[in-house]
């Protein structure tokens, strides 16, 4: 039977990232799988995505790039671009990988995860059985897209599940969720001259929480706004919180819970988020009862000792680690535990360069400029 230290589930940003901080300190018995292959999540974005937070070649001045998860890396250097593609996003984590010299073994699918009576864990893979002192549990969520946001959710399309919006047939779409994802659908189809109506459960977009997890990005503000002003083929109905849809001879109902159906002739769009892709270990953590996994101050499962969370469903409190430049900071974290079990010395420097880029937890007042739309 194969035996790891570490085996690292999950090669998209958290889990190379992850590798990336074992090999920093010292822990070279690590080993990392996907079910697909490296930065798979980032290949299926619709062709016309960005990374909505700016990539700028700072290292050299001791300020990590956003989206960096290695130090003394920046993905702007890497591929030339402020806002890449996720394919070329997972063209810096390959090469990330390589420059490691990460073990990364795809497509390897993990089934089971379970704790053995002798301490450690027996994982059941495509390889057969693997044997790990600790795993890493770093699968992401991009490809669990949330899909039961209300009933009739089967008719609509998810944002997550679109190669491409110039490939989406018909002149009008209507736009389920106003965040993140729904503006970003909002914004290419109105590029290319479709007639976007925009349904957005929340009073206005006048965001304020200084938190860019709970805020729009300044990066799709700033778009959405031009698309507002350069053209007329975006309506937004605000207060619209959907709750049924339904499809009659052809044409998509969606009933809201204020105010009369909306119809339209293509499946509506929706932008209702992830979940986060536990699978196997769901049963191995406790969980808060908002729903959000319980971990120890390590990242740490408080059921399971030596089984580790990393990426962006990792919550602390109030806190959300969704973005890169927000969970890359717990790389460090576990490492260092890991390394403290394991006897492997780590050096004062090492921690110190790793501190420099952690989040420091101050509350500020915002003074939030409202969205023009």
């Amino acid at each position: 039977m194969i035996h790891h230290s570490v085996v690292i589930v999950g090669a998209g940003p958290a889990g190379i990232g992850m590798g990336a901080a074992l090999r920093d300190f010292q822990i070279a018995d690590a080993l990392i799988l996907d079910r697909h292959e490296i930065g798979a999540s980032f290949r299926r974005w619709p062709v016309e995505m960005r990374l909505i937070t700016p990539s700028f070649n700072s290292t050299p001045f001791g300020i990590l790039d956003l989206n960096a998860v290695a130090l003394q890396t920046s993905v702007a250097n890497f591929l030339g671009s402020e806002h890449p593609t996720g394919a070329e996003y997972a063209r810096y984590l390959e090469a990330l990988a390589k420059a490691c010299e990460l073990r990364v073994k795809t497509p390897v699918p993990v089934s089971d995860v379970q704790p053995r009576d002798a301490g450690g864990f027996l994982l059941e893979t495509s390889l057969g059985a693997i044997t790990a002192d600790f795993v890493i549990w770093a699968a992401g969520e991009f490809q669990s897209p949330r899909l039961d946001a209300f009933e009739g959710s089967e008719l609509c399309l998810h944002t997550g599940r679109v190669r491409s919006f110039r490939e989406l047939p018909g002149k009008e779409r209507v736009v389920i969720g106003a965040f993140e994802s729904g503006m970003d659908a909002t914004i290419h189809l109105a590029r290319r001259g479709v007639n976007v109506r925009l349904l957005n459960a929340a009073p206005d977009f006048a965001m304020t929480d200084q938190d860019p997890s709970r805020s729009l990005s300044p990066y799709t503000r700033s778009r959405m706004e031009a698309v507002c002003r350069e053209s007329h083929n975006v309506r937004v109905a605000h207060n619209a919180r959907v709750t049924t849809v339904t499809k009659d001879h052809g044409k998509y109902a969606i009933h809201l819970v204020e105010g009369a159906p909306v119809f339209t002739n293509q499946p509506p769009l929706m932008a209702t988020g992830f979940c986060g892709s536990l699978g196997p270990v769901e049963s191995l953590f406790e969980y808060r009862d908002s729903g959000e996994v319980l971990l120890s101050d390590d990242d740490e499962s408080t059921l399971n000792r030596g089984l580790f969370l990393a990426g962006p469903i990792v919550r602390h409190e109030h806190h959300i680690f969704c973005y890169i430049y927000k969970f890359r900071q717990r790389f460090a974290v576990i490492a260092e535990t890991i390394a403290e079990r394991l006897n492997i010395p780590v050096a004062d420097d090492l921690l110190e360069l790793y501190k420099k880029n952690q989040m420091r937890l101050v509350d500020l007042s915002c003074c939030g400029a409202e969205c023009v739309c």
